[in-house]
């Protein structure tokens, strides 16, 4: 039987796997080759796995995940230096207050307290403009019913109708004026005892008074009064009466219309209490933060300017100590989290 050489087996087996399997002659026997053949098939069973691996993996997920992970802490640590570089120190003052840890924790909370108030306000508000819209739309459908469309007609013709009795009441008013200065100036003296004439003159000094003062109530009663006086319509029923020869009475309206008015107003009411919810949900105030509204205001602003544009180059993006600047840092997932979509 053939003995190998313990030195050339060895060498042999030291070879990296990736050379050719190129025994010497004198290695060739019938112990060592089935040695090595055993060793690569092992070498190729382990290779085969992972090459199934990568095969049943996407070119981009098994390259893609790592490349981003890099880019990331290469774009972050870029960022941070980029910035620390350029920092202007700013001025605090009434309106702007410095970035400590204190009041970042305070306004991070009344932030994340606002981002769940305002999801259950949207949540609400969509819920609400959903039956708005729907109410809306019931009275849209009544509005074009032929029974709305024949009183909406008749609603203008008796209008139109009552305009020309109303423009008629007025130049009659105004022509008895005009009739009234006249005799006053013929005769002041003996007008003076006339008890419309006093009636008269009391109620233009009611009305003097009430405008000077701004009483809008006592002003609208005196003029009411006084056109009653000159034989005018002084209101919405007394032209409705003046009105009845000429244009019939004012057309009733019929259930339909009486329901149609009532869900429009009710959509309308619901529009207003919806924009209302929305507009509720403003932001955080400063009486949660231990700050004045203003404060609170600049230093979202200032906050958020940082994490939305430092890549803009913009003043108020650098306008940090380096105390804040390492904090905003330190805190930039957190408060990416808690900021996002906070406008």
């Amino acid at each position: 039987m053939m003995r190998l050489p313990v030195a050339s087996l060895s060498q042999e087996m030291r070879r990296p796997m990736s050379a050719p399997l190129t025994p010497s002659p004198d290695l060739v026997s019938s112990e060592l080759l089935p040695m090595l053949l055993s060793r690569h098939r092992r070498w190729m069973r382990h290779a085969g796995v992972v090459v199934a691996v990568l095969i049943a993996m996407p070119a981009h997920a098994q390259l893609g995940g790592l490349r981003r992970a890099v880019e990331r802490r290469v774009e972050q640590k870029a960022e941070d230096r980029v910035g620390a570089a350029n920092l202007i120190p700013p001025t605090f003052d009434a309106t702007t207050i410095e970035i400590t840890t204190e009041r970042l924790d305070r306004y991070q909370a009344a932030m994340e307290k606002f981002r769940t108030q305002r999801n259950a306000n949207r949540a609400r508000y969509e819920q609400m403009m959903e039956a708005r819209s729907a109410t809306a739309d019931s009275a849209q459908a009544l509005e074009s019913s032929p029974v709305h469309e024949t009183y909406r007609k008749a609603v203008d013709t008796y209008r139109d109708c009552r305009s020309d009795v109303s423009q008629a009441a007025d130049a009659e008013s105004e022509r008895r004026a005009e009739e009234l200065t006249a005799r006053m100036q013929r005769d002041p003296v003996g007008m003076q005892s006339d008890p419309k004439v006093r009636e008269i003159l009391a109620l233009m000094q009611t009305m003097a008074a009430a405008q000077q003062r701004g009483d809008t109530a006592a002003l609208f009663r005196a003029q009411q009064r006084y056109q009653a006086v000159m034989g005018g319509a002084g209101d919405s029923a007394s032209l409705d009466r003046a009105a009845t020869p000429k244009c019939g009475a004012r057309p009733i309206k019929p259930p339909v219309v009486v329901r149609q008015e009532a869900l429009a107003a009710r959509a309308e009411s619901l529009r207003k209490a919806a924009d209302a919810l929305m507009s509720a949900s403003g932001g955080v105030k400063g009486a949660e933060v231990g700050m004045t509204d203003v404060q609170a205001k600049m230093f979202w602003e200032r906050i958020q300017s940082w994490l939305n544009g430092m890549q803009q180059n913009a003043v108020i993006t650098r306008t940090f100590t380096q105390g804040e600047y390492d904090l905003l840092v330190s805190r930039r997932d957190a408060l990416r989290r808690v900021f996002s979509g906070s406008e």
